[in-house]
């Protein structure tokens, strides 16, 4: 009993602390890769962090935060082409959702079938990145392509394209190494009964 209560204390406590870095993420420069035209974003992170340390429930309820703060940004503070899009919470919230879902089970997958911890943390945390740069821009394209066309006056599908090819590759690469290490670190120093 003493050791089911630490654990739910343990997860709770380290749950908050995503949910608070990646709402300090949304509202500060922090959570901002300075590209142009579009800024490249690393709010995703603790959400793939999460999901690879706590499974798919905890990825899922961080990456809601990142959602739901994406949304709060795109109706208070529009800074993109794409913040109408994000007012939609079936752009900005359901994939966000999905990042920690997806990373978790690939992480679980490839845990089984590599038996090595390092490149199945690599490989899912690939997945939880391209998860949001699919998940948000795919639903972009599929929703709102005709109107931004409009709104933008140019065809909007090859900038969709464009923000994959490009902010998302750079994206990925930083959600990489940075969760990579922090998950492998993580796991030495607290979670060690259960990674044993």
């Amino acid at each position: 009993m003493s050791s089911k209560r630490k654990m739910s204390t343990r997860k709770l406590t380290i749950t908050g602390m995503m949910i608070a870095v990646t709402v300090i993420l949304s509202y500060t420069p922090l959570g901002i890769i300075p590209l142009q035209p579009v800024s490249a974003t690393i709010v995703h992170i603790p959400t793939i962090i999460i999901a690879l340390l706590e499974g798919p429930l905890v990825g899922g309820i961080v990456g809601a935060s990142f959602g739901i703060s994406s949304m709060l940004q795109a109706i208070t503070r529009p800074t993109s082409i794409f913040s109408p899009c994000f007012m939609n919470p079936i752009v900005s919230v359901l994939p966000r959702i999905c990042i920690g879902v997806v990373a978790a089970y690939s992480y679980k997958g490839l845990m089984t079938v590599t038996k090595n911890n390092t490149i199945s943390a690599i490989i899912a945390s690939a997945v939880g990145s391209l998860t949001n740069t699919l998940g948000a821009m795919g639903l972009i394209y599929f929703i709102y392509v005709e109107s931004m066309t409009e709104r933008i006056g140019t065809a909007a599908g090859p900038v969709i394209w464009g923000v994959i090819t490009t902010y998302g590759i750079v994206e990925m690469l930083a959600a990489v190494v940075i969760c990579t290490a922090v998950v492998l670190a993580l796991q030495k120093a607290v979670y060690r009964s259960k990674m044993a």
